[in-house]
């Protein structure tokens, strides 16, 4: 499985939190994550977003520029979502080509959880690349973490 996983672009200070919208310096990073990342991002199958509005719009963003054309949401990849959840449902997905779109703390996280690593930072923005040939705890590689300047 290739999995991509992208942190909601700079999103604007206000509460409830679920509610808060991207930036416009926001949308432009997912803007030109995407552009900077179409070849990688031509694969994808499956686009997965949290339900928060800045993680929605992130998503739309970047599936507008890739031109793909549809989004699943899962209550898992909000905040303080479930690790193993997470797992599960990758596990039970048949696309071998996945869009994770996320917040903090989770993306870091996530990332942690299934290369088995410490420390990932994910900045606003950033993509990162993982490969596994199964998504279960400790055995991803993470290929890349971009951010965008």
């Amino acid at each position: 499985m290739e999995l991509l996983i992208l942190r909601h672009g700079d999103a604007e200070a206000g509460s409830p939190d679920r509610y808060r919208q991207l930036s416009a310096y926001g949308r432009d990073q997912v803007q030109r994550q995407a552009l900077k990342h179409q070849h990688e991002a031509a694969a994808i199958e499956l686009v997965v977003s949290s339900p928060y509005t800045r993680a929605a719009q992130t998503a739309e963003i970047f599936i507008r520029t890739i031109k793909h054309n549809r989004i699943d949401w899962l209550d898992d990849l909000t905040p303080q979502g479930n690790l193993r959840a997470i797992e599960g449902f990758l596990q039970q997905t048949q696309a071998q080509h996945v869009l994770l779109v996320s917040h903090l703390p989770l993306v870091g996280l996530l990332i942690d959880y299934l290369t088995g690593d410490r420390g990932a930072g994910m900045g606003t923005g950033n993509l990162a690349s993982l490969s596994m040939d199964y998504p279960a705890q400790g055995l991803a590689t993470l290929n890349w973490n971009h951010h965008v300047d």
